[in-house]
């Protein structure tokens, strides 16, 4: 399988270390791990809101997407983490990503799925 096509970057989020001066959780950035991926709508629909978008407040929408990656990511992104794409708009996974195989070919994983969310109030 060739890889996909778009560049992303998976933000690992790290746990925050103790300063030992005040004993104050200080926060440390994510780890940048460079990836490839594809993004695809959740469902299709000439609705908004049967397109998997939820209007919390007038303007503020959350989309929901599939974000389709390159197999080899270990380990998986997990609910904390998030992903960048190349115009810099941060998706935040939701839910366990997962490893998808093909049926009759070798076991080996094809792609990653990962279910992603964008808010326009971030």
């Amino acid at each position: 399988m060739r890889p996909l096509p778009e560049p992303w970057v998976l933000l690992r989020y790290n746990d925050p270390e103790y300063d030992e001066s005040t004993n104050n959780q200080v926060p440390v950035p994510p780890t940048e791990v460079p990836w490839h991926g594809l993004l695809q709508q959740r469902q299709l629909s000439a609705s908004s809101v049967d397109a998997g978008n939820v209007e919390f407040q007038d303007g503020h929408v959350t989309s929901s997407y599939i974000l389709l990656l390159d197999p080899g990511l270990d380990p998986l992104p997990t609910e904390r983490d998030s992903f960048r794409d190349e115009d810099g708009a941060i998706y935040q996974v939701v839910g366990k990503p997962r490893a998808r195989r093909p049926v009759r070919s070798p076991r080996r994983t094809a792609y990653i799925a990962a279910v992603v969310r964008r808010s326009n109030d971030m």
